[in-house]
């Protein structure tokens, strides 16, 4: 793979966690575990984006 493709897979995760984010924080609210968790694991996707992004 290379970092082009690496890159788009990155942004489709990226995507993908918002999107779960998003609708976990509507049904279940925005302080529940869940909610959470896919937080932090966007945070981590877009740390890692603004890494590649550099190169």
């Amino acid at each position: 793979m290379n970092n082009h493709e690496s890159f788009d897979e990155l942004m489709v995760q990226i995507k993908t966690v918002r999107k779960l984010m998003i609708t976990t924080g509507t049904m279940k609210g925005l302080d529940h575990i869940e909610t959470l968790q896919h937080s932090q694991r966007l945070d981590k996707l877009m740390n890692q984006y603004q890494f590649q992004s550099k190169f």
